[in-house]
């Protein structure tokens, strides 16, 4: 165990889970506890204390090609401005290090001139938007997402995000069951869709698909399943989506930008992920 200014560092653990849903919520968060396994189950999580009271975290997740996600670093508001997230951030690239991996992030407006500093490099423009679901249209194409169309849901996301994350995509297949959604062409596949619910709104993504029409008929399928807010993390270059979800009622709510520590070239392949799985998981 770790001191921060007199403040303890541990690892986070289940029984924190509550205290941690409390960060999410001063923060303005999606995320839930489902969210918070995530980290416990394929990563790690760092707590903060002072005292029993919970006042910071930070997570990473591993992927196996060579790179890992730095995400969940909140500090709550009468313990800012005293570095407790630049030393987090700093526990977490060299968690990552160590473990010969290059550390990935997206960043908003305010992190990226944090992290610019740091090394981490510009890569992929993300922007989210936030909509409603149960009244969108142009799904036909897509079907629900069945046993058979797994394997096909594995190498495309591979191929898209760049290495294998089958034990993530088994957990949002879980958590998306009611909508997530493929395009099939000629017994192979177009595109998939997965997502989950979060605390407050719905999040879709990731949406791997060959083209816009492809992108466009995963995301219609889907919001034509969900009631309530939804979220979409959809990246710029892929403006056909982008236009589609304005013309349902869409609106931007915030930038992202995907970077990489010392690195100019990101993993994957942009030309297919049209839309993250969220910025805490890639």
């Amino acid at each position: 165990m770790a001191s921060i200014d007199g403040l303890t560092e541990a690892p986070l653990r289940a029984a924190d889970l509550d205290a941690a849903q409390l960060l999410v919520a001063e923060a303005g968060w999606n995320q839930n506890a489902a969210d918070w396994r995530v980290f416990l189950e394929l990563g790690a999580a760092l707590a903060v204390k002072d005292g029993e009271r919970l006042v910071a975290t930070a997570a990473t997740l591993p992927y196996p090609s060579g790179f890992g996600w730095i995400s969940m670093v909140l500090v709550s508001g009468a313990y800012r401005r005293r570095g407790i997230a630049t030393r987090l951030l700093a526990r977490c690239i060299d968690v990552l290090r160590e473990a010969g991996m290059v550390p990935v992030l997206d960043a908003t407006p305010a992190g990226r001139e944090v992290y610019r500093p740091l090394g981490f490099r510009d890569g992929w423009a993300i922007t989210r938007w936030r909509g409603r679901g149960g009244n969108a249209g142009g799904g036909k194409a897509a079907c629900a997402l069945e046993e058979r169309h797994w394997p096909g849901v594995l190498a495309l996301d591979a191929q898209s995000f760049g290495c294998d994350r089958a034990p993530l995509l088994e957990k949002l297949r879980g958590r998306s069951s009611r909508f997530a959604c493929v395009v099939e062409n000629n017994g192979g596949l177009r595109g998939f869709l997965l997502g989950r619910e979060g605390r407050v709104a719905t999040q879709i993504g990731p949406i791997v698909a060959d083209d816009e029409q492809a992108a466009q008929a995963l995301a219609g399928f889907a919001c034509e399943r969900i009631a309530g807010p939804l979220l979409v993390d959809a990246l710029d270059r892929h403006a056909g989506l982008s236009r589609w979800l304005e013309a349902q009622g869409f609106a931007r709510e915030r930038p992202y930008t995907r970077m990489a520590l010392d690195r100019d070239e990101l993993f994957g392949d942009p030309r297919r992920l049209a839309a993250i799985a969220g910025p805490e998981l890639g």
